[in-house]
């Protein structure tokens, strides 16, 4: 069998398993887990599939060895990936898992293992034993921190004391023990125990090689990998140009301003300011200075944290105040025409009382009990819009009657909930009920009084007392006055909003300095260049301070949620530009802007920019590891998109001098882009396997994301091996590949979190504009590819015809 049909043949199995992958994940999304499981991810055709692309592999790995002497990087990456296979391979015929129930004092031996649709009962060779378990709640709230059993091993004769929760496994002979529910009454556990003694082994000998597979091509002379790198530096010496275009505009509307009145109705901005810097308990459980938690609601309702010239601080303190006054500004954002409609209103934003007829009767009241009962994947655009509002009126509804700004807390009470000065305060007692019952209606009539008179010296004092309060009676530990200061002045500077204005308006002046080097190179342009880079720079700098920052603060890994991996994937976009900035201005110029838009969508709408306490299974160490990793090669693939796009419209106009040596540069770097992009995706899947192994139990479950993940890790794959094939190694195709191999990318990072449902959808919420925006950005593309294609098709041809 000669290696060139092999290749073709893993090609097509790639192609296919990807396919069938996808499928199964819109299969499992409609018609439920078993359905899928069922026909594609335990199907034994399936596994067929596998086995005869771990064939290929073996085939692949001996006939390249004797065509391509000393790349054993490539060859040692092939047999991690045999590995690897063959691993899952054993996992799945021979081990086996199942769930033990115990309750405190009671020990067990027995576990409930289901296979298909019976259950079985094992007997295991030890005994466990419950102390005691406990939930651990963020204070304040019902959100869960951590779910912990006590237990006590009675194994060989001997017992000892282990505790378990998320992400701490115990083990015990061949066995894991893994914490996974609780009852309802908290007074007993739910433990997964597993066994895959050979099948961890193998799987995880696979991930070893696989990353020394990756270290040996980028450090071996004649790897792929190097040979690019070469014929990079060959290119950039002969040319000794670099750039070129795009770019987009962007649409700045801003937000209604409200009355000028209001800031008769608000306090001043130094004592605002001043109480900012207290202490609030979120409905989450997460301890914040006011200035963060003020600027959440306000964005909440407003979509902005100002109004007009007031701050948030101002504003949430003015309807802390001045209630009736801001019962009436239209600031509830609501752009629903049909809902207007319903509500007898108009505009982009309404007020409080709009939300009243004449009567006192709440609008909304004779739909929602209807949009409840409605099965959340049939409600309409307009139903969820109605929720959307119900829970704005709520909100501001607590706010104007001086709840749900948590300030006070009760020193008695054993889930360390915090108090608003409109809730219920008869659980206090003594001098504290006194003081919780008085301090606000004196700030109250201070800032009525100072508004009158100017000063504000009392006011002061007030806020004064109100932080001394928090910080004697809190039960919990709370916030250095200089990280709630830092943290106020992350809020207040917002670098990462303004970092895209930034990023975008750099790149697209580095793409007309090199426009004009191209036309007619001078030392001036240089200048210019370099000067674009150093700015580049410390923007990037600044970037990275800001993320620091948020790390800081949360005291945690800032990647965690939708925002902050945009965040994220954002900074390596210009980490990746930066590090190409030498060989091709091109690469930098894009990396910036792409950096740019990926900042703009974050600070859209649709992002919550809020700093949130972690579920329990996002506790561990591995996080920082796993995601930082993946989000990493999110950059380098939308470097390669970006790339790809540009080849695309630079092929729509008549080719110039030296636009074949362009081309090249750009399809080196381009395929030098993907090559790391794919080499950190595949690491971060497989740190993510270990994640998942020492979190539940099992490397791989076949959730959504897991699986998208895998599927791009195909694709960019079979994207980079077609220059396996005779006649394929065309870097035009290549480019065109990258633009569309980067929907992957985007149906894992959006789509999975928006369109299907799983473990990995932490911040799922409704479709973004962004999806919408996607699909016109593609459709545009196409549509100039095929022009592209016409012409260059057009040109062969007329050379053909000349040269005969």
């Amino acid at each position: 069998m000669k290696s060139f049909s092999v290749s073709r043949l893993s090609i097509f199995l790639l192609t296919l398993y990807a396919l069938l992958l996808a499928v199964a994940t819109f299969i499992e999304a409609q018609y439920g887990t078993a359905i899928a499981r069922k026909y594609i991810y335990n199907n034994v055709a399936v596994y067929g599939l596998q086995f005869l692309m771990i064939v290929c592999f073996f085939v692949l790995i001996f006939t390249r060895k004797k065509r391509v002497g000393g790349q054993w990087g490539m060859m040692v990456l092939h047999i991690a990936f045999v590995f690897v296979l063959s691993g899952a391979f054993v996992t799945n015929l021979f081990s086996y898992e199942g769930l033990i129930h115990i309750r405190e004092g009671e020990k067990q031996s027995v576990l409930m293992v289901r296979t298909g649709d019976k259950g079985e009962e094992i007997k295991l060779p030890f005994e466990i034993g419950l102390k005691d378990f406990r939930l651990v709640r963020y204070p304040g709230s019902n959100n869960p921190s951590s779910f912990e059993s006590d237990l006590i091993i009675y194994s060989k004769g001997q017992e000892r004391a282990e505790k378990v929760f998320m992400n701490k496994v115990v083990y015990e002979q061949q066995y894991r023990i893994y914490q996974t529910s609780f009852d309802k009454d908290e007074k007993g556990t739910v433990l997964t125990v597993n066994h895959d003694f050979w099948g961890m082994i193998i799987s995880y000998t696979g991930y070893f090689l696989l990353l020394a597979g990756f270290v040996m091509i980028i450090l071996t002379k004649n790897s792929h990998f190097r040979s690019l790198v070469r014929e990079l530096k060959a290119i950039t010496a002969r040319s000794g140009v670099l750039l070129l275009l795009l770019f987009g505009g962007i649409a700045y509307v801003s937000a209604q301003q409200v009355s000028g009145n209001a800031e008769n109705y608000a306090p001043n901005k130094e004592s605002a300011e001043k109480f900012g810097k207290l202490l609030v308990q979120s409905t989450d459980g997460r301890i914040e200075p006011f200035n963060t938690y003020s600027s959440k609601i306000i964005r909440k309702l407003y979509k902005k944290d100002h109004i007009g010239k007031l701050d948030a601080d101002q504003v949430l303190l003015g309807m802390l105040v001045y209630p009736h006054y801001w019962s009436e500004v239209e600031l509830i954002s609501q752009k629903n025409d049909e809902l207007h409609q319903l509500m007898e209103t108009s505009g982009s934003f309404i007020s409080f009382n709009d939300n009243f007829d004449s009567k006192g009767t709440y609008k909304l009241e004779k739909y929602l009990e209807y949009i409840y009962y409605k099965p959340v994947e049939k409600r309409t655009r307009l139903e969820k819009d109605i929720l959307k509002l119900d829970e704005k009126v709520n909100i501001l509804f607590e706010i104007l009657h001086q709840q749900m700004v948590a300030m006070f807390p009760l020193s008695e009470d054993k889930d360390h909930r915090w108090f608003a000065s409109g809730d219920d305060l008869s659980a206090f007692s003594g001098q504290d009920s006194m003081f919780v019952a008085k301090i606000f209606p004196w700030y109250q009539e201070e800032v009525i009084s100072s508004k009158k008179t100017g000063n504000w010296n009392t006011t002061l004092e007030v806020i004064n007392m109100i932080s001394v309060y928090q910080r004697a009676r809190s039960t919990v530990e709370l916030p250095e006055p200089s990280k709630v200061s830092t943290e106020i002045f992350y809020n207040k500077t917002d670098i990462l909003n303004k970092l895209f204005m930034l990023y975008l308006t750099l790149g697209f002046l580095l793409m007309i300095v090199g426009v004009l080097l191209i036309i007619k190179p001078n030392a001036v342009l240089k200048k210019l260049y370099i000067s674009g880079i150093v700015l580049v720079a410390i923007g990037f700098l600044i970037h990275t301070m800001a993320i620091a920052l948020r790390w800081y603060i949360s005291e945690q890994p800032p990647w965690s949620n939708a925002y902050e991996t945009m965040v994220y994937v954002s900074w390596s976009a210009v980490l990746v530009g930066l590090i190409f900035s030498r060989r091709s201005v091109i690469t930098l110029a894009l990396g910036t802007m792409l950096a740019g838009f990926i900042l703009l969508v974050a600070h859209m709408n649709f992002m919550d920019p809020e700093i949130t306490p972690l579920v329990p299974v996002l506790k561990s160490h591995w996080l920082m590891f796993h995601v930082a990793v993946i989000t990493s090669s999110y950059g380098f693939f939308g470097m390669s998109f970006l790339l790809g796009v540009f080849t695309v419209f630079y092929s729509c106009f008549k080719p110039r001098k030296r636009s074949k040596v362009l081309l090249d540069e750009i399809s080196v770097i381009n395929e030098l882009s993907m090559t790391v992009g794919l080499y950190m995706l595949t690491i971060g899947i497989f740190l993510g396997a270990v994640w998942a192994n020492e979190s539940w139990g099992r490397y791989w479950g076949w959730d959504p994301k897991e699986t998208w993940a895998l599927i791009t890790m195909i694709i960019y794959a079979t994207v980079l091996h077609l220059r396996l094939l005779p006649g394929k190694q065309n870097r035009f195709l290549l480019n065109i590949l990258s633009i569309y191999a980067f929907l992957c990318v985007l149906m894992t990072y959006f789509g999975v979190n928006y369109y299907l449902s799983g473990l990995h959808s932490y911040g799922k919420t409704d479709t973004p504009p962004a999806v919408t925006a996607i699909g016109i950005v593609y459709g545009v593309i196409t549509i100039i590819l095929v022009y592209a294609c016409v012409k260059r098709h057009k040109e062969a041809k007329a050379e053909i015809k000349a040269g005969s």
